[in-house]
């Protein structure tokens, strides 16, 4: 049986001002949506976890065949612009894209998601991780080992997703400090993966994903963590708020779990969070 061809895609959108409207943003046109995302204190934030959770953990991955692309907006100003693609030129990986603002969100995503797609793969593997997201350095290995079990599910419904669903969330507070809660958490959306045909018209992000059940079969695995959530006060989702299922976990090994599965250097993470909030 000749091996399936799988080309393994992200996407990460990083402060894109789509219409008005979308998410929790409180501008009431564009411009003034443009000045609430491009705050430098908002930006401080969305550096600190690029750089210190965001990218290390993609740095890491055992398998480098994959491809992120980073959706930005066109008009991006210095010196964020610039940081940001300091921050990546070392991730061959990550794919920095800047769009023309005020698109429909989920329309904007999906186009950018089909443009990237490999149109001689079998099957385009789809992932998404928010800003302030990581996954363990074994994603990519695992998504592409999978699917020779998921194989037959595949072929019979053209569609079938994978969800890791034990991780952690790295609480950021306000005064500097990190708080560590292990996590077991159904259908989250930094370790939830869509297996895809590549002419298929809708990408993941028209799966709403707590009701990705509802649209294919859904492989749930909890065996180890696999991704961490980070939650802070401009969290678009109210994170913080949520209530989640936990597990029992040695928190003193989680600095040498997060530097070998994850490619985080914890004590770096701390410091430079409590550096963003003085």
């Amino acid at each position: 049986m000749r091996q399936a061809k799988l080309q393994v895609l992200g996407l990460c959108r990083w402060s894109y001002p789509s219409q008005t409207g979308a998410f929790n943003n409180t501008g009431e046109s564009l411009e003034a949506l443009q000045s609430e995302l491009y705050a430098a204190g908002r930006m401080a934030v969305r550096l600190f976890f690029l750089e210190h959770l965001v990218l290390p953990s993609l740095r890491a991955q055992s398998d480098p065949d994959f491809t992120l692309v980073l959706m930005m907006g066109e008009t991006l100003p210095e010196p964020w612009r610039s940081r940001v693609l300091e921050l990546v030129q070392d991730v061959p990986q990550v794919k920095p894209v800047f769009l023309p603002e005020g698109q429909n969100h989920m329309a904007a995503c999906t186009a950018l998601m089909r443009a990237h797609r490999d149109e001689n793969a079998d099957v385009v593997v789809e992932f998404r991780l928010d800003d302030d997201d990581a996954v363990a350095s074994d994603f990519v290995a695992q998504l592409r080992g999978l699917y020779r079990q998921l194989r037959p599910i595949y072929k019979a419904n053209k569609r079938v997703a994978v969800d890791f669903c034990r991780g952690f969330l790295f609480r950021c507070e306000d005064d500097g400090g990190v708080n560590y809660l292990p996590v077991e958490a159904r259908l989250w959306t930094p370790a939830l993966a869509l297996y895809l045909p590549p002419d298929h018209p809708r990408s993941l992000l028209n799966y709403p994903h707590m009701r990705t059940w509802r649209s294919m079969p859904v492989l749930s695995l909890n065996k180890k963590p696999m991704f961490v959530r980070g939650a802070h006060g401009g969290n678009d989702s109210a994170i913080k708020e949520r209530k989640v299922d936990s597990f029992r976990y040695k928190l003193e090994t989680l600095p040498s779990v997060m530097a070998s599965d994850f490619g985080v250097d914890l004590e770096a993470f701390e410091a430079a969070w409590s550096e963003v909030c003085a």
